[in-house]
């Protein structure tokens, strides 16, 4: 029996020493492929990847746009897409505490510590306010910000919210990893191999349903980059404090009164657009509420568009309202 015993601790430190190789060599590999495209700025205790495009005049310091992206995600995920408003916008973007290439100061899941890290990003990039486009879990963040810092804030463009408590149970993966220890050795070594294998299935399911991912999709966001531990406990931890971060914010959100545009699927498989985009539409002052049917949770890339549109509609609305 302590033959066997030994024989089998024995076959699984050589398989965890294995994954780890195979997690170290997955790291490296990817950051070579998806590698920084800005600078670091320091934001309180978190160092945070910064992208900077389009005019540098100051005199279009109005015009600036700050891009805040979801779960799973980083700051590839709206910049590619969005890449047309650069003619005309200064366009800011930055990998949120954990993704990309920011790091992650303890009490990052606090949607108040990241709207804060921000407005940082907003201080230090320009003056003026901006107008915040944010996807998914981003736009409870820039919701955050409109709340913290309204002074920062020209108007806001949410495509496929989440910003509200939610029912049933987070995705198990993100339960998984947002467990002390064992999420550890889940991200640590099991991820980087069976992530990218399952990918496919979790990227489609963002895109239904009706709607199909881009062929250069996995390239121009850097999929890759999710796999690696940091990122994903980093996301896992974010979903799993959410439904808390949203019940306190929530009853906040009628306080908001920068112009908004609110850009949801008609069905979405990742989030509720009842729960969300329509509740948040009834509860924003000045809110508009644009369907993008058969785009799923992906309205950015499938209705870029419309994204386009609704920056152009929400700098309308603020210069109306700051006329009267």
């Amino acid at each position: 029996m302590m033959a066997v015993l030994g024989t089998l601790a024995l076959v699984a430190a050589i398989g965890a020493m294995l994954l780890f190789l195979n997690a170290r060599a997955y790291t490296e590999q990817v950051e070579q492929r998806w590698p920084p495209l800005g600078r670091i700025l320091e934001a309180g205790k978190a160092r945070l990847h910064v992208v900077e495009r389009g005019p540098m005049d100051a005199s279009l310091d109005a015009s600036r746009v700050l891009l805040i992206h979801g779960a799973s995600a980083n700051l590839r995920e709206l910049l590619g897409p969005l890449e047309s408003l650069q003619q005309d916008h200064r366009v800011i973007a930055f990998d949120r505490p954990g993704y990309g290439y920011s790091s992650r100061p303890r009490g990052a899941e606090q949607l108040k510590a990241q709207a804060a890290m921000a407005a940082s990003v907003l201080e230090q990039t320009g003056a003026g306010p901006a107008v915040i486009v944010a996807h998914s879990l981003g736009s409870a963040v820039a919701l955050r910000l409109a709340l913290d810092r309204p002074d920062l804030v020209r108007g806001l463009v949410l495509i496929a919210p989440a910003s509200h408590p939610y029912p049933g149970p987070n995705a198990w993966w993100a339960r998984l990893a947002a467990t002390p220890i064992v999420g550890d050795a889940f991200s640590s070594l099991l991820v980087p191999w069976l992530g990218p294998i399952m990918a496919k299935t979790g990227v489609a399911n963002n895109f239904g349903p009706g709607g199909a991912p881009p062929a250069d999709y996995w390239d121009d966001a850097g999929v890759g980059l999710f796999f690696r531990p940091g990122a994903f406990q980093a996301s896992a931890r974010d979903v799993v404090a959410s439904r808390a971060e949203f019940a306190a914010q929530a009853p906040r959100y009628p306080d908001i009164l920068a112009p908004a545009v609110i850009i949801t699927a008609d069905k979405d498989r990742v989030v509720s657009p009842k729960i969300h985009a329509r509740a948040l539409a009834v509860e924003l002052g000045a809110a508009e509420l644009v369907i993008a049917p058969g785009s799923g949770h992906m309205p950015h890339r499938l209705r870029t568009d419309l994204v386009i549109s609704a920056v152009e509609r929400v700098e309308a609305m603020a210069a109306e309202g700051a006329g009267r």
